[in-house]
């Protein structure tokens, strides 16, 4: 029996005209006549926020831009692409094996080129089951019920006729745990699976959880592990130099990015990271050189945006190229328009004042983008760039204010001893910024122990109530988050009134906040 029919929606992101026609033809022939086609990354990325398609048949190479690989892990990462919906990736390279084999964020199912329409339709036919099998923990997951769908989940692993099935079954539930940070249940899934078979995304899983526990040197040590078992596996370099930034150890860092951009030199986003971590390195050139190499493949990729002319225009500041910084600044000036993008607007502004030396007028700059720290559109990595600027003012300023900025900055952004240490590290020694990031983390660690304290003695309530206002005060969106998590245990009207005020600020992209808001629409239609 097919597991498709006549209105079964497919979307081609295929850059070339006649293979997009022929994949139509395809479809056609085994009865699928609802079809769309995207000529590149951006074009599917577009499609696929505006409705929601059963199959995307997508070419890994698309030309310049993005991958269909990187298309997919974007669309996974911000939550726009179903998890009932079926991606197979199409390719001519043989060693895509390797890759899917690796892949974090990997398709349901690839096919080689050349193939047939009945090749097509065998593989359409076992994703397609595939998913169907899981298709009951993945409508409880979309509704923001995690703790059903691990009930669901566990009902399917006794269900699972295959090794296949039990693998995607352990895989989600894996997943899940990470998504309800419940690490020593995902753990012990990861474990299980690896005890059936070494996968590096399993591994790649354990890595994941170990970095949340702060575990950084067993997962550094995981991280080289999986690079010797399988080279090419470019994620793991990644996330290795992560590790290592969040270290401070900034040059290792690199020089693990550089290993990666050399088997894959036109990646965009391992460009962006080579240029950053080479800033923080304080290798301007360098930087410039990744940097203007991922401005010129990047313009048609959809993660493009101001921040990667933001770090060129740091570089060429900091490299004191000040025609191109000013030349660029000008480009800058013109693209960040909207309220929500001034932080970044006045941070580049002052990376112009510091290339020019005129630190009064940077100074004044940088006050300003402060009185925006605060602000849900402010993120980490421009709050980053704002840590480097300040940096490079000279601390006997008058009333030099670093230390203040970097406690209101820490207090808002500060997960872990990770991020402490990547912090200090680009304060570049000045010791006023230092103090202030070790305040903003004693604030936090104390708010933290103090909830779990009251939340072990049953006092759940109190808990919530004292988190809700450090993180209103902080902006922290961890705090915030937990705080969210025991206020909805609570049925009275006025913790849900203060989880909607928490809602106003986190970050809505976020998987917990989405569960959350899922939670509050559901009581919503309980209750008329």
């Amino acid at each position: 029996m097919a597991t498709f029919d006549e209105n079964t929606t497919v979307l081609i992101i295929e850059d070339s005209h006649t293979v997009r026609q022929s994949l139509r033809t395809m479809l056609a022939n085994v009865g699928i006549t609802r079809s769309e086609a995207a000529v590149n990354a951006a074009d599917g990325l577009q499609r696929i926020r505006r409705k929601a398609f059963d199959i995307v048949l997508c070419d890994y190479n698309l030309g310049d831009g993005m991958s269909g690989q990187e298309l997919l892990e974007q669309l996974r990462r911000d939550g726009s692409y179903p998890l009932t919906s079926v991606w197979i990736m199409i390719t001519g390279e043989r060693k895509y094996e390797r890759v899917v084999a690796a892949a974090e964020v990997a398709p349901d199912d690839y096919i080689l080129k050349p193939f047939s329409s009945q090749s097509l339709l065998d593989r359409l036919e076992l994703a397609l089951q595939r998913k169907l099998f899981l298709r009951p923990a993945h409508l409880k997951l979309q509704a923001g019920n995690e703790e059903q769908a691990l009930q669901t989940l566990r009902q399917l692993e006794t269900l699972a006729e295959s090794n296949v099935q039990v693998m995607d079954v352990l895989r989600l539930m894996a997943e899940t745990y990470l998504l309800t940070e419940n690490y020593n249940s995902a753990r012990q899934i990861y474990e299980k699976i690896l005890s059936m078979k070494a996968i590096p995304w399993a591994k790649m899983g354990m890595v994941r959880i170990l970095r949340q526990q702060d575990e950084v040197m067993q997962s550094t040590m995981l991280l080289n592990e999986i690079i010797s078992e399988a080279p090419s596996y470019t994620d793991a370099y990644d996330a290795l130099a992560h590790n290592l930034s969040h270290c401070g150890q900034f040059q290792e860092a690199l020089s693990i990015l550089e290993k990666a951009v050399a088997l894959s030199p036109r990646n965009f986003l391992r460009l962006c990271s080579c240029g950053e971590t080479a800033l923080s390195v304080g290798d301007p050139a360098k930087a410039a050189h990744y940097l203007e190499k991922a401005v010129l493949i990047g313009r048609n990729n959809s993660a493009f945006g101001p921040g990667v002319l933001a770090d060129l225009l740091q570089a060429y500041s900091e490299g004191e190229q000040l025609e191109k910084m000013d030349k660029l600044s000008q480009e800058i000036g013109a693209l960040l328009k909207s309220e929500s993008e001034q932080f970044l607007l006045l941070v580049c502004r002052a990376m112009s004042a510091l290339g020019r030396k005129r630190y009064p007028d940077a100074l004044e700059l940088l006050r300003q983008a402060a009185g925006h720290l605060l602000s849900p559109h402010t993120n980490w990595r421009d709050a980053t760039r704002f840590i480097e600027a300040v940096a490079r003012l000279p601390t006997d300023l008058e009333n030099y204010p670093g230390r203040e900025w970097l406690q209101l900055m820490a207090q808002r952004f500060v997960k872990n001893h990770q991020d402490v240490e990547m912090l200090t590290a680009l304060s570049r020694g000045q010791q006023p910024m230092i103090d202030g990031i070790d305040a903003a983390y004693a604030t936090l660690q104390a708010a933290n122990d103090q909830a779990v304290a009251l939340t072990k003695a049953g006092q759940k309530q109190r808990a919530a109530l004292m988190l809700f206002e450090v993180a209103m005060q902080t902006r922290n969106d961890r705090l915030g988050m937990n705080a969210c998590a025991l206020l909805l245990q609570d049925p009275q009207p006025s913790s849900q009134e203060k989880v909607l005020q928490l809602l106003q600020w986190l970050p809505a992209d976020h998987e917990r906040v989405q569960g959350f808001n899922a939670i509050l629409a559901r009581r919503e239609v309980l209750h008329g």
